[in-house]
């Protein structure tokens, strides 16, 4: 009677560490392959870029993750970021209003073809031309899309209804964004993109800015001496660049090496993302090397 009391101990004594291995073993499998599955998805991923709207009315730089292989998923999914009613992003907005619909979306070699109901432009006259620059420059971002042809309801849009403003066919970075006009003369007029940087809280954002201005100086001079104001005026945006900065700078080929006296290595890639990103936006440079007292700091090649 003893032995049989001591066996049936034994006997469930087993069966619990034989069901405690089997839990362990399932889930330590389990786990393992949702790793590897996560692994594999998160390394799909890929980083672009999308354009919002700030407190102030200018586009600002946003950095989004693509979640699919798909060009034309990815086409949609940024879209859907830039309708008005995303609130994803602090004190960030997008333009296209909330019941605006995509009848189709299509591609022809590197042009993206989208045509929207004409709720798109049902906005106040001052944000019409934002809301294309918005979608236009976010979409460009996208390897193998270098134009964007914008449809109403089946119709090639060719002029906004408030501005009367005119629009090419194929829409690209020439169209310009948070579009600023310092001219006083139709002579030696120079269009330059610049980055500022945009600061709300804790973040920090790059904002680029399309100038128009008169001037003899080339683009990297023009680009060099806007960011060493420190504040681009009249609003909140700012570089990083002292106007107490002595900078030089010299081409070979399509590199462009900048050469400063000192620099605050705290702000360094503030600083040479803003000059390399204005650069590689108006110049054919496709690499750009910073330097202090001659010795690198920093290198840069167009994405």
């Amino acid at each position: 009677m003893i032995i049989k009391k001591i066996f049936n101990k034994l006997y469930l004594v087993i069966i619990i560490i034989f069901i405690f291995i089997f839990f362990i073993s399932f889930n330590f499998i389990n786990n393992k392959n949702n790793n590897l599955y996560e692994t594999e998805y998160v390394s799909n991923f890929s980083i672009t870029h999308i354009y919002l709207l700030n407190k102030d009315d200018l586009l600002v730089k946003v950095d989004y993750l693509l979640k699919s292989n798909n060009l034309l998923d990815n086409v949609e999914d940024i879209i859907k970021e830039l309708y008005s009613t995303n609130n994803k992003y602090s004190n960030l907005k997008g333009l296209i209003p909330s019941n605006t619909k995509i009848n189709n979306i299509s591609i022809e070699r590197d042009t993206l073809i989208i045509d929207f109901s004409d709720d798109l432009l049902k906005v106040n006259k001052k944000l019409e031309e934002k809301v294309i620059e918005s979608i236009v420059y976010s979409l460009i971002e996208l390897d193998d899309i270098n134009n964007v042809k914008i449809l109403i309801n089946n119709i090639p849009l060719t002029k906004l209804e408030k501005s009367n403003k005119s629009l090419p066919i194929l829409l690209n970075e020439s169209i310009g964004i948070n579009k600023s006009y310092e001219i006083n003369s139709l002579k030696d007029i120079e269009k330059v993109i610049v980055y500022f940087v945009f600061s709300d809280n804790d973040s920090e954002y790059y904002v680029p800015i399309t100038k128009y201005v008169n001037s003899k100086d080339n683009k990297i001079k023009i680009i060099i001496d806007s960011l060493k104001g420190n504040y681009y005026y009249n609003t909140n945006l700012r570089s990083y660049l002292s106007s107490k900065n002595n900078i030089d700078y010299s081409i070979d080929k399509d590199i462009l090496t900048i050469t400063f006296d000192s620099l605050n290595e705290s702000n360094l890639e503030s600083i040479t993302y803003s000059l390399s990103n204005s650069v590689f936006e108006s110049v054919d440079i496709n690499q750009g090397v910073f330097e202090v007292n001659s010795n690198i700091v920093s290198i840069k090649k167009r994405s």
